[in-house]
C-alpha cells in the first residue's frame, strides 16, 4: 500500500469522524435521541426503524457510525500494509478503531439510560477525542516522523501552546455540559423528556462563555507574539486561522443563546467546535517541522541486451593470425 493511498484514507477518516459529530448534533436538536429505544436494533425485535421522523434521524446517525467503522477499518488495514511501514500510523489508526468501539458501547449505554446527560457528555467528548486522533493521523501520514523534528518556535511558545490545548479541552467540556443543561434534547412531542443537568442554563452558559473569551484572549496573545518574532509563515498562518475559527465560534454561540437555541445555529455551533479542535491540533503540530515524506524511488529495470552485443562487450578482441609480434614503422 502506497503512502499516498494511506493519506487519502486518512482524509476520508477525518471527514467521517466530523460527520458523526454533526449527525449526533442533528439527533439532539431535533429531539430524536429516543427515536430508537433499543440498541443495536432500533426497536425491540426490529433492527430497522419505523417510518417515523425521529426514528429515521436516530437510525441514520447509527448508519453513519457503521460507515465510520468501515472506513476506519480499511484505514487500519492500509496502515498495516503500507510500505515503507510506519508504526506510528498503525497505532493511530488502531486508536481510531478502538475509539469507535468505545463510542458505540457508550452510545448503547446512553440509549438504555434514557439519555442520561452526564453519559451524553462523555459520549460527545469521546467523539471529540476521535477528531483529535484523526487529525493527528492525517498530519503524520504525509510527513516523515522517522527522525526527530525541528522546533520552529521558542520553548516558551511551545509551553504556552500545550496549555492552549488543555484550555481548548476545558472549553469543549464546558460547552458539552451547557448542552446537557439545555432543554431541547429528547424533548420532542410524544417522546420521553430526557433528564437535564440540574444547573440553570444561564449559569452554565455564562461559565462556558467566560472560558471561551479567556481562550480567545490567550490565542490572540499567542498569535501576536508569533507575528513579533522570527518564525516561519506557516506557523503564523495556523495561529491566524485558529483566531478566526474562535471568533466565528463565539459569534455563533452568543447568537444561538440570545435567539433561544434555534436548531440550525446549534448545528453550526457543533460544526465550529469540530473545526476548533482540528484547528488547535493543526496549530500545535505546525510548531515542529517534519519534512514531507517522499515516496521511495524505484530503480528502472535495464532491458536485456542482445546476446551478440553482450559477447562483444565481454569477449577479448581476436588478433589476426601472423600479426603477433609484428609492427610496421614509417620514418
Amino acid at each position: 500500500m502506497s503512502p499516498t493511498a494511506v493519506r487519502r484514507l486518512s482524509v476520508v477518516s477525518l471527514v467521517c469522524v466530523a460527520a458523526i459529530v454533526l449527525t449526533g448534533a442533528a439527533v439532539r436538536v431535533t429531539g430524536s435521541g429516543l427515536g430508537c429505544s433499543d440498541w443495536p436494533s432500533c426497536m425491540k425485535g426490529h433492527l430497522t426503524p419505523p417510518l417515523q421522523y425521529h426514528s429515521l434521524i436516530e437510525f441514520g446517525n447509527r448508519m453513519v457510525t457503521v460507515l465510520l467503522v468501515a472506513v476506519i477499518g480499511v484505514t487500519f488495514l492500509a496502515s498495516l500494509l503500507r510500505r515503507p511501514f510506519r508504526r506510528d500510523l498503525v497505532w493511530l489508526s488502531g486508536g481510531l478503531v478502538a475509539g469507535v468501539v468505545v463510542e458505540a458501547v457508550v452510545g448503547g449505554i446512553v440509549v438504555y439510560s434514557k439519555l442520561n446527560p452526564y453519559l451524553v457528555v462523555v459520549h460527545f467528548l469521546t467523539t471529540m477525542l476521535l477528531v483529535v486522533v484523526a487529525a493527528v493521523l492525517l498530519h503524520r501520514a504525509g510527513r516523515d516522523y522517522r527522525s526527530p523534528g525541528r522546533l520552529l518556535v521558542p520553548r516558551a511558545a511551545l509551553f504556552l501552546s500545550r496549555g492552549l490545548l488543555l484550555l481548548v479541552a476545558v472549553v469543549i467540556a464546558a460547552g458539552a455540559a451547557t448542552t446537557g443543561a439545555a432543554p431541547d434534547a429528547g424533548g420532542a412531542p410524544g417522546q420521553l423528556v430526557a433528564k437535564r443537568i440540574p444547573v440553570p442554563l444561564r449559569e452554565m452558559a455564562e461559565l462556558h462563555s467566560t472560558l471561551a473569551l479567556f481562550l480567545i484572549g490567550v490565542v490572540l496573545s499567542l498569535a501576536i507574539m508569533l507575528h513579533a518574532i522570527d518564525v516561519p509563515e506557516r506557523v503564523r498562518k495556523a495561529a491566524r486561522m485558529l483566531v478566526v475559527v474562535l471568533v466565528l465560534q463565539a459569534v455563533v454561540g452568543y447568537t444561538q443563546y440570545f435567539t433561544h437555541l434555534p436548531a440550525a445555529l446549534v448545528e453550526v455551533h457543533e460544526l465550529g467546535a469540530t473545526a476548533l479542535v482540528i484547528g488547535a491540533v493543526q496549530f500545535f503540530l505546525a510548531l515542529t517541522h517534519h519534512a514531507p515524506e517522499r515516496a521511495p524511488t524505484r530503480l528502472r529495470a535495464v532491458p536485456d541486451l542482445p546476446d551478440a552485443l553482450v559477447r562483444s562487450k565481454t569477449e577479448p578482441a581476436t588478433v589476426p593470425a601472423g600479426a603477433e609480434g609484428t609492427a610496421t614503422f614509417h620514418s
